[in-house]
């Protein structure tokens, strides 16, 4: 099996786990016998153990969440249909889990951050790009900068307090419910 089909295994597996477990309650053990990979592989492609596979875990989801939140910006003329576009798309991720997996590292920051310095630096990064397409996607259509900086931070706490919400409640109910209020605040603007 080639090497790079291995390591795409093990990191497929470790977001999984992660994303539903969080990093303490995943197991290594969990992670190699989710991917089917031979325990060596795993020790020789990750020397760094666990914390290594969830940092390449936090770094895959930071470049397709920003992809995913640029794309969306590009194909809808409106910032509400942008907005609601990513709100659907996180709705259809946690029904498509039976509400097993929320946002990817909002797990891993409430139970590593900041106990572990290289899980600290990955999720802060992550929040750090992806609030930066967030803000890029608002002045693009038509916010300021300096209230989109905010703007980007509330969508960004609604949408992860929303997501807890609906695992707890089984039910996407609570993002719907936190969609309209987000809505109010964006610009009316098309995109420029």
């Amino acid at each position: 099996m080639p090497k790079s089909d291995t390591r795409a295994r093990i990191i497929a597996s470790a977001r999984t786990l992660l994303r539903r477990h969080g990093y303490h309650a995943t197991g290594l053990a969990q992670i190699i016998k989710h991917s089917g990979a031979p325990r060596g592989s795993v020790y020789f492609l990750f020397p760094g153990g666990k914390e290594q596979m969830a940092v390449a875990a936090i770094s895959e989801w930071t470049v397709e969440f920003d992809q995913l939140i640029r794309e969306l910006s590009t194909e809808h003329g409106t910032a509400r249909a942008w907005v609601e576009a990513m709100a659907d798309h996180f709705a259809n991720d946690l029904r498509a889990s039976d509400y097993t997996e929320g946002l990817p590292i909002t797990t891993i920051t409430l139970d590593s951050v900041p106990t572990s310095a290289g899980l600290t630096v990955a999720c802060r990064n992550a929040y750090d790009v992806w609030l930066t397409a967030l803000i890029d996607g608002l002045v693009a259509y038509g916010e300021d900068a300096e209230r989109a900086d905010r703007l980007a931070k509330l969508m960004m706490a609604s949408l992860e307090g929303a997501a807890v919400l609906c695992r707890a409640y089984q039910s996407t109910a609570p993002l719907e419910q936190i969609v309209p209020f987000v809505l109010d605040q964006l610009p009316a603007g098309t995109a420029v």
